[in-house]
This record gives C-alpha cells, structure tokens and sequence, in this order.
C-alpha cells in the first residue's frame, strides 16, 4: 500500500504515513523495515490499552488502537485510515475534506448492514443501537455502491477520514469496546463487522457532518466475490482498490490480469513485484501458529458467552 500511494498517490504522495503494531506478534522483516524507511514511514509499536486487554484476541480491535495511538500524537487536521490491503493506482482526491465535512467513508456494499424492518441484521443492529444509546430510527441512510441498496447508516472501515478535534478516535475505540462487553453478537456474522458498524454509529453519535465517498475509492477485488462482482468499468474508474487476499497464489495471475485490462501502468509495476510469499522464518511461524491457536481458544470461548440476535 505505502509504495503504491508514493508512487501514484498525486497530491498525497508525500503525505506523512504511519504504520502501527498494536498487538503482540513476530517482528518486522529487514525488508520491511527497509521500505519503511525508503518511504519516509513512521512506525509505532502500541502497548497493550489497558481496557482492551482482554480483547487482544480480536483483530479487529487493532483497528481503533491503532488510530487512537496515531492521533495522539500526529498535528495534521485530518487522519485517513487506509487497511493494509490496499493498492493505490491513482490520486485518491475524493479524501479531501471540504469546508464542515467532518467525516468520509464508502458504502461499499451491504455486508453487515440492514435495509431495515424485515432484514436479518436488523435486530443485531436494534441491540448495539441499545447499548450504544443510540435511536435506529434516527440513523441516516446510505446507499450501497455494489447492489444500489439503501441500508441504514454503515460504511466500508477499510478507507475513511476524519477531522481531529472532535473526540473521534477515543470514542470509535470506546465504541468497539462497548460492544464487545456487551457480548453481542449477530446471527448472519457473528460480530466479524463489529468495527464497521461501530465506524458509522461512532460519526453519527458524534453528529458529525459526513459525505460518502465514491466506490472509485475503495474499490473490492476478491477471490470470494468475484465472479458475482466483478466490473471492468468499474475497477478502471478506481484509484484506490482494496484487494482483500487477491496477491496471493492462486488468484494473483487474475488480479494480475484484471489491473492489465485497467490500469495497466500499474500491472506492469505489480509484475515486478509479484505475488505474496509467506517469508517469515521459521520460529516466528510456530510461535505465530502457538499465538493464533491461543487466540482462537479466547475467541471461541467469548462466542459462548455471547447472546445473539
């Protein structure tokens, strides 16, 4: 992600960049830490929040940690989030916030949401509202850029901006904690969306001014979707793409071929970089496969305890 938006990021080219480790893991490689610092990215080990302890099994809570941590100390106006999982292949320039735009994010597509009275999500979505102390009645609604559906206030967390000073990055984490004590869960998705319904609700309980960003800017491509999702139109149109496991063997010759028929200055950079490889030595793969194994236990002990909806 970080080389793709130096390389064709436009404006955003030399925005300052920070990466976060915000749980225990294997170290970075010599050639990350490489690119790091070829890229000018400033890297952040975070030490356990002490009231999201009990929760290091969840990755997704990685998520407003590690916001929380870089808003702490950056001194930009804005903070945009980009998942690691991302290629840029064009200036992104919808992320800019207008004069009284306070937050953006994409809809991408209905994956977690609710159309309302009716839809399975819907009372999942009821009881986290409830604990949130928020009305669902009151939420706006948004319109998914995949179906053309319109669903109650959710967004997409791989790709979304905020403006800083208005208590954003403590609350979202305050949010995702919230509910995870609440040990809520939904009978379609378990809790696996939980960061991205809580990104929506966090904006909307803040009343923070909001516009949707266009499906040009977080764009899926995914083995899993493919075939029912896939847009040729649409992919060329994009210049952020968030390419899910599509790097990897055996899907990362179509992907390739996707990025040929639509951005082809950027496929003939991607062929130079190949697929993904699993590089990681040896000890730190068992000691990764012992912290995932642990992790899971913690994971499928907090699924029992949980009441779902």
């Amino acid at each position: 992600m970080v080389q793709s938006l130096r390389r064709y990021g436009g404006r955003y080219s030399n925005a300052p960049i920070f990466a976060v480790t915000p749980r225990l893991g294997a170290p970075l490689s010599s050639k990350t830490q490489q690119i790091f610092e070829e890229h000018n990215i400033r890297h952040l080990i975070v030490k356990p929040h002490e009231t999201s302890i009990g929760y290091r099994w969840n990755h997704f809570i990685n998520k407003p940690i590690a916001i929380l941590a870089v808003d702490q100390i950056c001194k930009t106006e804005a903070v945009a989030w980009l998942d690691s999982d991302l290629l840029i292949v064009g200036e992104p320039g919808e992320l800019a916030l207008a004069d009284g735009e306070n937050f953006l994010a994409c809809t991408s597509d209905r994956l977690g949401g609710t159309t309302g009275p009716g839809d399975e999500m819907e009372p999942y979505w009821h009881e986290v509202c409830k604990v949130l102390g928020l009305d669902l009645e009151q939420l706006p609604w948004v319109t998914t850029a995949q179906e053309g559906l319109k669903i109650r206030y959710y967004f997409n967390s791989g790709v979304f901006v905020y403006r800083r000073g208005h208590n954003f990055a403590q609350q979202y984490l305050r949010n995702c904690l919230k509910m995870l004590d609440a040990r809520v869960s939904s009978s379609v998705c378990g809790f696996f969306f939980a960061d991205q319904v809580a990104l929506g609700l966090t904006a909307a309980q803040l009343k923070l001014s909001w516009r949707s960003l266009p499906y040009s800017h977080n764009y899926p491509v995914s083995p899993l979707t493919h075939g029912d999702w896939y847009d040729e139109s649409r992919l060329r149109e994009a210049c952020i793409i968030h390419y899910h496991n599509s790097m990897w063997m055996p899907f990362w010759t179509t992907f390739l071929d996707c990025l040929t028929e639509t951005h082809p200055r950027a496929a003939v950079w991607m062929a130079t970089i190949g697929p993904m490889v699993n590089q990681i030595p040896l000890p730190y793969k068992a000691f990764n496969k012992v912290l995932g194994r642990v992790r899971q236990s913690q994971k499928t002990h907090y699924q029992s305890t949980c009441t779902v909806y």
